[in-house]
């Protein structure tokens, strides 16, 4: 039994230390690829480094609010040119359909006859048709126009 227990140990030895020399080799071959890497990415980061010399000016930093404030300017100016881009979308498809219509008249606004409570009923009535034409323009990358028939959206 003595004998099993040192033959045991003998290839329990020669198994770790096949696997350490194995970890130190790969340890080795990575700190080998990480240098060669690094040879090669540093020319590039010399050219492109963020440091600034001491007389450029800095952009300066801001605080939560400050950035706050600023995200609410981009998505109110994204807002505005998502509805001149619907407009516009919109006029076009009027445009296309109906050639002889003077678009123009619709910079006045509402004709005076027409009241509040018929112009919210016109908008209710129409919300299918108006989420199905506004969900053909890809404001933010994420759907793909239909072209079914002669609706083609370019």
């Amino acid at each position: 039994m003595l004998g099993f227990f040192e033959n045991f140990v003998i290839v329990l030895k020669a198994n770790t230390k096949k696997h350490l020399d194995e970890l130190v080799n790969e340890r080795d071959s990575s700190i080998t690829n990480c240098i060669k890497l690094w040879k090669g990415v540093a020319p590039v980061l010399d050219l492109i480094s963020p440091e600034l010399p001491e007389d450029q000016p800095r952009a300066p930093k801001r605080d939560s609010v400050e950035k706050a404030q600023q995200a609410w300017g981009w998505l109110q100016q994204f807002v505005k040119d998502a509805g001149e881009i619907a407009g516009a979308h919109v006029l076009s498809m009027a445009r296309t359909h109906y050639p002889l219509v003077d678009l123009s008249r619709l910079e006045r606004g509402y004709p005076k006859e027409v009241g509040p409570r018929e112009v919210d009923d016109h908008r209710v009535s129409l919300l299918d048709l108006s989420s199905t034409v506004i969900g053909d323009i890809n404001l933010c990358g994420t759907s793909t126009p239909r072209s079914a028939g002669i609706r083609q959206v370019s």
